[in-house]
């Protein structure tokens, strides 16, 4: 059977469930994360934390969520329960943060600061769990036909809590008295969705899948084929055992998306932390409400855009829309530099909306170049060490190029550009997928 086969996996009503719990744990797991960075700022402002410290605590955070999501694949595709597991990850990331607010209860010193870089770790364990085991869920749960869309509509959840985060942390803190408060309610709300989702893919029913219609795709022989127990919601895995290894999967053309996937991140997140302090020193915008809704913008364009690429990963080689994809970042970022005024807000809006649309399209390849069975390893080789890799190294790499003066924020921007332009050269060395399905765009 072939890497394209299209299965049906179970009713709509079902599949429709999936979305919606997986979409909520998107929501929190990305919202949630938007805290270590301003826990980090408030730890520098109110308890004195130094710069190395700082480092240590994003650092810590970002090289756990990109390590240990590896054994959360190869846990998830042996023993399944994918969908508890997504909870359960809640749930740690969660308890990182109940650690950070202990730590700055605490009174400034040495046990604040091993506080607040052991809820790093906690954090970033707990952060590593959701984008593997959501998209192995929806990988499994959808067809090869509406695959891409239904990731498309996660990732968008993903970028609405990145989006709205920002703006909800400082209407709380102004109602909850202090920042430290704010934290420990969002905590709170993260322990409550971790409960729902629990019950909410849990109670999903088992309905078995449809004899698989072969459509030549290239791949592993049973990449989309169903699961041998036959489970709906994609949330229970084969026999235990059955989930290849993980040098078996290192294909050349996963390899090619995992290299692909590290030097985008290592580039756009690169850019994406220096935004800030970019529009104050370059752009004069200053710290301002300004400043905090230009932000926003920014983050909101992977709303809009992680449907549309959704959708064009079902449609069209999946190869050349990732292209297109990371083209369309690093020229807009260009575009964001020339310009000022109404110019450089609509071109920060158009990066949003490409960079922030990667998640569908990487996922919906891993899908084509791993086994079925495998889908949370290979999610975590190319989400986690690509990805999340990519993001923890990209600020120091700016920072880095900066030479220590702002004023190379541009130049450094420009390189990271051309560095994501250049992965397009690494397209052919990813297998070909066939469009599985002719379809109006938007129908």
């Amino acid at each position: 059977m072939n890497a394209g086969s299209v299965v049906t996996t179970g009713p709509a009503h079902s599949r429709t469930r999936t979305l919606a719990f997986t979409s909520l744990g998107h929501f929190m797991n990305d919202g949630m994360v938007f805290f270590i960075p301003v826990v980090a700022d408030i730890l520098a402002k109110s308890h004195g934390a130094s710069a190395v410290l700082v480092t240590a605590i994003l650092t810590v955070f970002y090289v756990a969520s990109a390590g240990f999501g590896l054994l959360v694949g190869r846990v998830a595709d042996s023993l399944g329960r994918r969908g508890l597991m997504i909870a359960f990850g809640l749930l740690i990331l969660s308890l990182g943060l109940l650690g950070f607010y202990l730590s700055l209860a605490a009174t400034a010193g040495v046990g604040s600061d091993i506080l607040a870089l052991a809820a790093a770790l906690v954090a970033g364990i707990g952060s590593s769990f959701y984008h593997p085991l959501g998209g192995s869920v929806i990988q499994l749960a959808f067809s090869a036909e509406s695959r891409g869309k239904a990731l498309g509509v996660n990732g968008a959840f993903g970028s609405l809590g990145r989006a709205l985060y920002p703006s909800l942390f400082f209407i709380v803190a102004a109602l909850a008295i202090s920042k430290a408060n704010t934290v420990i309610i969002f905590a709170a709300f993260g322990i409550l969705s971790a409960a729902v989702i629990a019950y909410g893919i849990g109670s999903l029913s088992r309905a078995k899948p449809a004899p698989a219609k072969a459509s030549g795709n290239a791949g592993h022989d049973d990449a989309t084929t169903a699961t041998k127990d036959g489970t709906g919601d994609g949330t229970s895995g084969n026999s235990k055992g059955n989930a290849q290894t993980i040098r078996s999967m290192l294909t050349k053309s996963v390899v090619a998306l995992t290299a692909i996937a590290f030097i985008r991140s290592m580039a756009f997140i690169g850019i994406v932390s220096w935004v800030p302090i970019y529009l104050t020193t370059q752009k004069h915008l200053g710290l301002s409400s300004q400043l905090g809704y230009t932000v926003t913008i920014m983050f909101a364009g992977g709303i809009v855009g992680q449907p549309v690429f959704g959708q064009l990963a079902d449609r069209f080689d999946k190869r050349i829309v990732l292209a297109l994809n990371s083209l369309g970042s690093a020229l807009t970022i260009l575009t964001y530099i020339s310009f000022s005024g109404a110019g450089a807000l609509i071109s920060l809006i158009f990066f949003g909306f490409f960079t922030f649309s990667g998640f569908p399209l990487l996922l919906s390849l891993v899908s084509d170049y791993v086994p079925r069975r495998s889908t949370t390893t290979g999610n975590a080789l190319v989400w986690g060490l690509g990805s999340t890799g990519g993001q923890a190294l990209g600020p120091l790499v700016v920072g880095l190029l900066t030479f220590g003066s702002y004023s190379h924020l541009s130049t450094a921007f420009i390189i990271m550009a051309g560095l994501a332009a250049a992965t397009v050269l690494a397209t052919p060395l990813m297998a070909k997928t066939d469009s599985r399905v002719k379809m109006p765009l938007f129908g």
